[in-house]
């Protein structure tokens, strides 16, 4: 696990989405590759951010601090894999070709933004503001797009749409799910 590479990754993708995308799309489309060694290690620091910022509010204990952070862990991997099935299985319906890994890698590299800002947001509840950041991801998803999946331009627009509004969904369903089993179980 390479950590620069990390960290260029991250500052590429938010900083300057096009050429990073341009480089993205010359990679591989191993999905072990692109979750083991990016979406693991950043989902990993937000998980531990999670944690140490529940565990330090007089409200949760250490306990539920961790649960939270491990329901977050497990809500982030298990969110951005289900959500390259379901959007897999969307693209013919907006003329484009149903490719699971080059849809893994589109979903996972656009949720950067969101992943990042969650990093940070949730040391303190002070800081949820900087969560907003996420919604960047749906621009890097946008810009991603043409250069990852064939798609026709006048069905651009609908399948970000749907595509965001379905990755959010199944992130938060599996993360309600997750909670209600791990985190309400803890009080």
């Amino acid at each position: 696990m390479d950590f620069k590479k990390i960290w260029q990754r991250i500052k590429g993708i938010i900083t300057s989405p096009t050429t990073e995308w341009d480089k993205i799309v010359n990679e591989s489309n191993d999905q072990n590759e692109i979750i083991m060694n990016y979406a693991v290690p950043l989902v990993a620091l937000g998980a531990i951010t999670t944690f140490i910022g529940k565990a330090s509010l007089a409200e949760y204990s250490v306990y539920e601090g961790f649960m939270l952070a491990i329901t977050y862990f497990l809500s982030m991997i298990i969110g951005l894999y289900v959500s390259a099935v379901v959007v897999s299985e969307l693209a013919p319906g907006f003329g484009s070709e149903k490719d699971f890994p080059t849809t893994l890698k589109l979903i996972v590299y656009s949720a950067t933004a969101a992943l990042a800002s969650a990093v940070i947001a949730s040391l303190h509840p002070g800081l949820s503001f900087i969560g907003l950041f996420g919604l960047y991801s749906v621009y890097l998803f946008w810009i991603g797009l043409p250069k990852i999946l064939t798609m026709p331009e006048d069905k651009r627009i609908g399948f970000v749409l749907i595509a965001s509004l379905v990755i959010l969904a199944i992130t938060f369903v599996i993360n309600f799910i997750l909670q209600s089993i791990f985190v309400a179980s803890a009080v």
